[in-house]
């Protein structure tokens, strides 16, 4: 079995970000809710602890970012009713973007990992509930790649949190967060701007599914996550522990990731500029 020689792990206090509730009145400012998630990250980047580059404390910082968004959806329904209606949009593009990989024999599992497991209308609240409760075992029971999987995949989904918060911001303000259509869509995301965070967005993406590669292809990794599946389950690890193997399940059956990744950055990438240049038709 696999088992972390180092000493035991003891996480950083990093300052809880703390989001606004989603602006509901037309006449905030979008400007407004980005400089206020701004501060609040500039907050916790400020924060001495934040220089921790280690693989936990990249896990633990990313939670933290998170957290907060995820404790004021649970507070305000309608906020996670919003979210989610966007979310189920532009998780329906992405199958339309990438029905061939979503089709293929070779790739299709991979793409419905990357698409639906990182990506869908539903939120992660349990696996990263999952992984603030239990790291110091999931340290002792997860390899180093492992954890890697997860800080990204968190990083990525706190990204993702905050691009859709300002999203249905404008939406909203906008009125068309009831009856999203590619117009409103592209005129919503042309509002929000933050070009490099979305390129950030598709880098994490890819980077993630470097690792996975890395992960799928390291001798013997198969029998030791199967070795560690029946403990980390027992103690609780089950849900995050799960993504991880299917990550590397997926990644270890279609073989090489490159071509995969390369063909879902180049297309989202080129959406990217489309939508900034103002056309719509990108998203049929």
């Amino acid at each position: 079995m696999y088992q972390r020689c180092s000493a035991r792990y003891s996480p950083p206090h990093y300052p809880l970000i703390m989001f606004p509730v989603f602006i509901r009145s037309p006449s905030h400012s979008l400007q407004v809710t980005r400089e206020l998630i701004m501060t609040q990250e500039t907050r916790l980047s400020d924060d001495p602890q934040s220089e921790d580059e280690s693989t936990l404390g990249r896990l633990y910082r990313q939670l933290n970012r998170v957290a907060s968004l995820r404790e004021q959806m649970r507070n305000h329904p309608e906020d996670q009713l919003d979210r989610d209606r966007l979310r189920q949009w532009q998780a329906d593009r992405l199958g339309r973007t990438h029905r061939d990989l979503l089709e293929s024999e070779r790739y299709g599992p991979a793409a419905e990992f990357f698409l639906t497991d990182l990506y869908g209308p539903g939120d992660c609240a349990r696996r990263d509930a999952d992984v603030m409760r239990v790291m110091p075992t999931a340290e002792r029971l997860l390899p180093e790649s492992g954890l890697k999987v997860l800080a990204q995949a968190i990083e990525l989904d706190a990204l993702s949190e905050e691009l859709d918060y300002l999203m249905v911001v404008a939406l909203r303000r906008s009125g068309a967060i009831g009856r999203l259509t590619a117009t409103a869509y592209a005129l919503a995301y042309r509002e929000v701007g933050e070009p490099e965070r979305r390129a950030h967005q598709i880098t994490l993406v890819t980077e993630l599914g470097m690792t996975l590669d890395r992960l799928a292809r390291k001798p013997f990794l198969g029998t030791t996550l199967k070795l560690v599946s029946g403990p980390a389950h027992l103690a609780g690890l089950g849900e995050l522990f799960s993504f991880v193997e299917r990550g590397y399940r997926v990644c270890h059956q279609m073989g090489r990731a490159n071509e995969f990744l390369e063909t879902i950055a180049s297309r989202e990438t080129a959406i990217m500029t489309a939508l900034f240049d103002g056309d719509a038709s990108v998203l049929a």
